[in-house]
């Protein structure tokens, strides 16, 4: 299945740094279950569950006591923030008591904080309850496009000379707006019309190559708070659909992540587009087309909380991400709204729009989805700070048109999805059933554009630069939906359609490789050889000298085309170019994958990320359409 196709090959040398941006707001109603005991019980709600700074939230305690008392009143941590205005209204007919208090959060603090308010009987001081309020720290959110329809602000893309309007809020009662400034300060574009709540970004009128901007908003009030919107400037090809894609060696400080195409995407609690959000920007997530799904690591999200996914008995629901290394990737399945772009893969009931949250503590995890392997859940260990899984299917358990995780396809489910009580899931845990909607899903199934408001989600385009070997960086472009505007046309592109298996067959050497397909995701060129392995580094070949290869690739009912490449020594390239991310000539054996019907050899030519160098490739996402294009699913290049 398609989430099996993994090979993130990777190794670590120089520093490359990446920083990731955040925001936050948010406010809403809350309630917590009775607390029973004896013949009182208590019942608390709350106005609203997020509070910023210096803001203040009611908290209720309805209390049933034949004494007619009420409630006294306690905040965790302490000298956090103040208790003030106690009610206490008392009906003897029915032996309850209403009882308020408000709590108003400091004017100013540091962090996230969660804040425990507890009521206590006064007749039964042994009976009590609680509720949990989140304190925010004081953050800029940024909106872009004309103040009548404003969008949430994700990294965004702009062609040289374009103009780009934004809108800042500062989460404080006590707020006097931002100031405005470029990074870098030349060569930036400018900034026109600035005020302490907007401003007009003006892009350079001519750059040479994709350029990176940082708009840079900080707090009047609050000089120390900041955030920052990142902005590429393209010579041409950039729109509200389109998410820059930077080969640069990663997010981790210290390691290079040869090959690998990242991007930032913006995570949200379910629900924005009715309010201002609670929000964080994360880099540094791996562009993957050989899975579908968002995953992302809950470290680099520490702001943000999202809701997880429940069953009937109150059991999390816990996804299990295999790789063909062995590895894995383990943590609950979460409701949010994706922004890449201009583009929202937003959160409901009836659409899904769940990512994976992997988990940055210890836990248990059941054998059958280990397998005895390694838990990557940092970025050092991963390589990124999440994985974008762009694949052809709509959610990680549907392959073809079937879907192997809710019953319809087989009675028992694949090791994909856990139920686990708070406690966490037992080592002999087995696999559940779950329903489509409960999948983690593919965001571009569900991405409409914000700006224009098309519906972009028939696909993507994984559009790179030509590699000269090598290189330190490049950037490319992610480009959402196929024959949906002006910039995504199919146009001459060669269609290669998918067998029951989502796969193609590559001709290499005499060999018919029947199970390959294209994984942005994998550092190199993978397929069986005789080529002597690197000593150095294993995963790779070592040919004495560069060996030019010929391949030809052959759809499942249409498509062919020849694929020339190029494998050199890895060993020697990784010595010579320690620092550099961008090679275009890695390969490696491919060993792991079913063997070919009656043969003893792999039969998988996996084309990883040197394969999309120079190419404009585009993946058709299953049960879409394509204007004037075979069914879907397919890729075409």
């Amino acid at each position: 299945m398609t989430l099996a196709r993994k090979a993130i090959v990777q190794r670590w040398t120089a520093p490359v740094l990446f920083s990731g941006l955040m925001f936050l707001f948010a406010c809403g109603g809350g309630y917590t279950p009775v607390t029973t005991g004896h013949a009182v019980t208590i019942e608390l709600a709350t106005s609203q569950n997020f509070l910023i700074p210096g803001a203040s939230a009611v908290i209720t305690a309805t209390v049933y006591d034949q004494s007619n008392q009420g409630v006294t009143w306690i905040v965790t941590p302490q000298d956090f923030g103040t208790l003030s205005n106690q009610t206490s209204m008392s009906q003897p007919s029915n032996f309850q008591t209403t009882a308020s208090v408000t709590f108003t959060a400091p004017p100013i603090y540091p962090a996230l904080t969660t804040v425990t308010i507890r009521a206590t009987s006064v007749s039964n001081p042994n009976i009590s309850t609680s509720l949990q309020l989140k304190a925010l720290p004081i953050t800029i959110a940024l909106f872009v496009g004309p103040i009548q329809a404003l969008v949430l602000a994700a990294p965004q893309t702009l062609n040289q000379g374009e103009q780009l309007q934004i809108t800042s809020f500062v989460n404080h009662t006590n707020q006097q707006g931002v100031t405005w400034r470029l990074s870098p300060t030349s060569g930036a574009g400018t900034l026109a019309s600035p005020t302490s709540g907007t401003v007009t970004y003006v892009a350079p009128a001519a750059v040479a190559s994709p350029t990176p901007v940082e708009l840079i908003a900080t707090s009047i009030s609050f000089p120390s708070v900041t955030t920052a919107l990142p902005i590429t400037v393209f010579p041409s090809g950039a729109g509200p659909n389109v998410a820059a894609v930077t080969v640069d060696g990663g997010p981790v400080p210290g390691q290079v992540h040869q090959n690998g195409a990242f991007t930032s995407v913006t995570i949200c609690n379910p629900g924005s587009s009715s309010g201002i959000p609670t929000c964080q920007v994360v880099g540094g997530i791996l562009v993957d087309t050989g899975s579908s799904g968002l995953r992302i690591l809950q470290s680099q999200m520490p702001l943000l909380q999202l809701p997880t996914l429940i069953d009937a008995n109150g059991n999390t629901l816990e996804n299990c991400y295999s790789l063909l290394d062995g590895s894995y990737l383990w943590g609950p399945v979460s409701s949010a709204d994706v922004y890449i772009g201009g583009e929202g893969a937003l959160s409901s009931q009836a659409s899904g729009g769940t990512v994976q949250v992997i988990s940055n503590v210890a836990n248990n995890v059941p054998t059958a989805c280990s397998n005895g392997g390694a838990d990557r859940n940092t970025p050092q260990l991963l390589g990124a700070n999440g994985i974008l899984g762009v694949g052809p299917e709509p959610t990680d358990c549907t392959l073809a048109g079937k879907n192997y995780c809710d019953g319809s396809t087989q009675p028992v489910a694949t090791n994909r999805y856990f139920s686990c009580p708070s406690v966490g899931c037992s080592l002999t845990d087995s696999s559940v059933i779950v329903t489509a909607l409960q999948q983690v899903t593919n965001p571009v199934a569900l991405s409409s554009n914000l700006i224009t408001g098309s519906r972009d989600n028939n696909g993507s385009i994984l559009d790179l630069p030509v590699a000269s070997n090598p290189e330190s960086t490049m950037t490319g472009r992610l480009i959402f939906g196929i024959g949906t505007q002006l910039d995504n046309s199919l146009g001459s592109a060669t269609v290669y359609t998918l067998d029951s298996e989502d796969h193609f067959t590559t001709l290499l050497n005499g060999q018919k490789l029947t199970s390959s397909f294209l994984d942005s995701g994998s550092s190199a060129l993978l397929f069986p050889s005789s080529l002597p392995t690197c000593s150095a580094h294993a995963e790779f070949y070592c040919p004495s000298s560069p060996i030019n290869w010929l391949a030809v690739n052959k759809g499942a009912t249409q498509g062919q085309g020849t694929v020339s490449f190029t494998v050199d020594n890895t060993d020697k390239l990784f010595s010579e170019f320690p620092y550099d991310a961008v090679f275009n000539n890695l390969a490696g054996p491919e060993e792991t994958l079913p063997t070919c019907s009656g043969g003893t050899t792999s039969c998988a030519f996996v084309w990883g990320l040197p394969f999309f160098y120079g190419r404009t490739v585009y993946g058709a996402i299953d049960g879409q359409t394509v204007s004037s294009a075979p069914p879907t699913p397919w890729w075409a290049y």
